[in-house]
């Protein structure tokens, strides 16, 4: 079965900005997330030998989850400037290197990957590279996730082993515990332990509802108080799978990289190492010794 590997790449130039010091070109610009994020899908790309791959970025305007929901992700801090400026260039890469990006007005990074997933699992085994643990919900029989601050690949055996559920009940389980960078209010008096003993008990969270009268008393009156917010809480946690989106699987396979032009970047920015990492094809991140970032 031949391998698609689906890049978080919003959550990916966060992790280089923040995994290096700051590094400048010579003429001065910020340039260490464009050095972390090129070594960084150089090193998924050899680990992994993807057949096709595309990275899928946020873009910054709201999204539709964000245009019904105004607290939804309003905690969250501003990019900062240092990285902002650094985009644009990340992607001229990733064009040059022969890569497709995928990134669509109204909707995040998520529910691109989380439509094309759907899209493709039966017919070829996806690797999705993210360390959003909404991205856990999308694990299927060829569905897998890499989250790269872990170095752990998710799969339904090793996502049961972690917490203590299987993919199809992760959504339920995120509401009843909530998440604060993302405004869902969860459940009152529901910890981690007790939304996977209740769904490993009753197995969802609306079977949870049809047997309320089974619960104790403090445990009913949360999930009676919190029936106002549930679908918004669905809503908000549960990835769209469903979006309009003309691409084929032939659109997400590796095209040659622009090697001239790649070198060009790299000499103006004031890669060396990348520079000597160049070969007659590709970018080779196995010349000679080269420290991991994951």
């Amino acid at each position: 079965m031949k391998k698609l590997m689906l890049i978080d790449g919003s959550s990916y130039v966060y992790r280089a900005f923040y995994a290096l010091p700051p590094l400048r070109s010579p003429s001065g610009e910020p340039t260490g997330a464009i050095y972390g994020f090129v070594r960084m899908i150089a090193s998924l790309i050899k680990e992994f030998n993807p057949d096709y791959i595309s990275v899928v970025f946020d873009l910054p305007s709201k999204t539709f989850k964000q245009e019904k929901v105004e607290s939804y992700k309003a905690t969250r801090k501003e990019t900062p400037n240092d990285l902002k400026i650094q985009i644009p260039k990340i992607k001229e890469i990733l064009r040059l290197w022969g890569i497709k990006i995928l990134e669509m007005e109204g909707y995040e990074a998520d529910d691109i990957i989380s439509t094309l997933t759907k899209r493709f699992k039966n017919k070829y085994e996806i690797i999705i590279v993210s360390p959003d643990k909404d991205m856990l919900q999308l694990i299927d029989t060829n569905v897998k996730v890499f989250n790269p601050m872990q170095n752990v690949i998710y799969d339904t055996e090793k996502l049961k082993e972690k917490y203590g559920i299987f993919p199809n009940q992760f959504v339920d389980f995120q509401i009843m515990v909530g998440d604060s960078i993302d405004n869902i209010k969860g459940i009152k008096g529901i910890g981690k332990k007790t939304a996977v003993k209740l769904l490993n008990e009753f197995g969802s969270l609306d079977n949870i509802y049809k047997n309320l009268d089974n619960l104790k008393e403090k445990l009913k009156k949360g999930f009676e108080e919190a029936k106002e917010y549930i679908d918004e809480s669905k809503f908000l946690l549960k990835l769209k799978d469903d979006i309009n989106l003309d691409i084929s699987i032939e659109d997400l396979k590796k095209n040659k990289s622009d090697l001239e032009r790649l070198k060009t970047v790299f000499e103006n920015l004031g890669f060396k190492t990348l520079l000597k990492s160049l070969d007659k094809t590709n970018l080779n991140l196995s010349k000679g010794k080269q420290k991991s970032l994951f």
